[in-house]
């Protein structure tokens, strides 16, 4: 019954966020405003599920918290903080909040899931999956640090998030939590191309056609993060009926 109470408020003032940030971004307005709005939009999907979940706080619940957690962390290193020297750490904890959202989606499709043996299964396949897109970029001459191979292993780990949440939806079709989860997913994984096609030119040569991938894309980012981080925390209302 508390989730239902803080849902709606909840909604309405992320809603209010969104189109405040959306209007600085475009119309060239405060950064470093802008940027505290959206930092405030992660911070209250964190504290929304912390909050609603005291009543139940079973397995799945915990572990969306766990990731919302790390995502908070990622968010304060990246977008607060906005240093190069912390780009590496803010995506290695990325991977970790994607790892829980991984553990969450097992749980939420089988609650007898052998957990551990399913993260290890993910990580082998994770892993195979980021070696070979790193033989590919040493083929094509492109040199890889340890950010890139940060984000190569990162991308790869949502990517394999949103496939899986689209899967337990249809498996599930009759369910809130997982509609809400699937499309938090691939909304985040749309948010992660657009930051790669931000920061394509720091690892390729792009032609004059890049400033309006650049403009847009910058744009795009939040556009799709901050609803993805919505619509994750909501998937926190487990087995409720989609009415």
């Amino acid at each position: 019954m508390k989730g239902q109470n803080f849902k709606y408020p909840f909604i309405v003032l992320q809603l209010i966020l969104y189109i405040s940030f959306l209007f600085l971004d475009i119309k060239g307005g405060n950064i470093a405003l802008s940027s505290y709005i959206k930092f405030a939009v992660v911070a209250l999907c964190f504290i929304y599920v912390f909050v609603t979940g005291n009543e139940s706080f079973d397995r799945q619940r915990l572990f969306l918290c766990l990731a919302l957690f790390f995502t908070l962390i990622s968010d304060i290193q990246l977008l607060l903080l906005d240093d190069s020297d912390y780009y590496f750490y803010g995506v290695l904890t990325f991977i970790l909040a994607q790892q829980f959202h991984g553990i969450r989606i097992s749980i939420l499709g089988n609650s007898r899931a052998k957990l551990i043996k399913d993260l290890l299964i993910r990580l082998l396949y994770q892993t195979i999956g980021s070696l070979a897109i790193y033989f590919l970029l040493w083929k094509a001459n492109i040199s890889i640090n340890g950010l890139l191979a940060a984000s190569i292993f990162y991308f790869i780990c949502i990517l394999t998030n949103s496939l899986r949440s689209l899967r337990l939806a249809l498996l599930f079709k009759g369910r809130k939590d997982t509609k809400y989860l699937a499309a938090g997913m691939v909304l985040f994984l749309l948010c992660d191309i657009n930051v790669g096609l931000f920061n394509l030119s720091d690892f390729l040569s792009v032609g004059p056609v890049y400033n309006i991938i650049y403009s847009v894309s910058s744009i795009l980012m939040w556009t799709f993060y901050a609803p993805s981080q919505v619509f994750i925390s909501l998937s926190g209302e487990r087995g409720k009926v989609v009415v």
